[in-house]
């Protein structure tokens, strides 16, 4: 077996619609379809149906521990070059959403927390 890509990442949420606020609104993916009774959305960056789904969870529970297993992040590339990336992080800040982990080197990359606490890496191609 050989994985050729992925097809999408599944997130449970406490709140579809902060979280659309997050995904849809502030990254920018399109929502590109509702499913079960509108408990959850599908979002595309642009070139599958869809890259995200979230759904409303079935239960509130407390978040893992840090370093526990299960994930540790979405990494979305947010255009080409540092210009990108500036303008992301500019956004991110006018958001309040503190960005944090800045990575220098062959990937330039900052994370921010998605409404569920779900870290959320922003990078550029550096190909720019």
């Amino acid at each position: 077996m050989k994985v050729t890509e992925l097809g999408h990442v599944s997130l449970f949420v406490r709140d579809l619609d902060a979280s659309l606020r997050f995904y849809r609104d502030l990254l920018g993916l399109r929502e590109t379809g509702r499913g079960k009774g509108g408990r959850i959305a599908f979002l595309s960056a642009g070139v599958h149906h869809h890259d995200v789904s979230l759904e409303v969870a079935r239960t509130d529970w407390a978040a893992p521990p840090k370093g526990a297993p299960g994930l540790s992040h979405i990494a979305f590339c947010v255009g080409t070059g540092p210009d990108a990336l500036a303008a992301a992080r500019r956004e991110a800040e006018a958001h309040d959403l503190g960005p944090f982990g800045e990575m220098e080197g062959a990937t330039p990359s900052f994370c921010v927390k998605d409404p569920d606490g779900n870290v959320v890496e922003l990078y550029a191609d550096p190909a720019g």
